[in-house]
């Protein structure tokens, strides 16, 4: 990774804008402790799928918990679902400081 944390966090809503260009139908939503902070709290985004794609998949949901380290602490979870064939589905995505599971 080239570049800072701090920098790369600063681009995140960019880069949803530019997903957003190919993906009409995706759901962001970020939360900041202030309003003029550059730094998240939590972050959750769900990739827009036809509704054809749902009715493919089957029907287990398994959510997976990752702990991030190095300098911010942050705990990924992620939503999959599985087609027919044994491939991955990704649902939804979210990005939350460790310290908000604990409370």
């Amino acid at each position: 990774m080239q570049g800072s944390f701090e920098h790369a966090y600063q681009l995140l809503t960019s880069y949803v804008a530019e997903v957003r260009l190919v993906d009409l139908d995706l759901v962001f939503n970020i939360q900041t402790a202030t309003c003029n902070d550059k730094r998240f709290t939590k972050y959750f985004w769900h990739l827009g799928a036809p509704k054809k794609v749902y009715k493919l998949l089957r029907p287990v949901v398994v959510i997976d918990e990752t702990f991030l380290k190095g300098r911010y602490h942050r705990t990924r979870l992620t939503t999959i679902a599985i087609y027919p064939s044994n491939h991955i589905f990704s649902l939804a995505f979210l990005v939350i400081d460790s310290e908000t599971i604990k409370s």
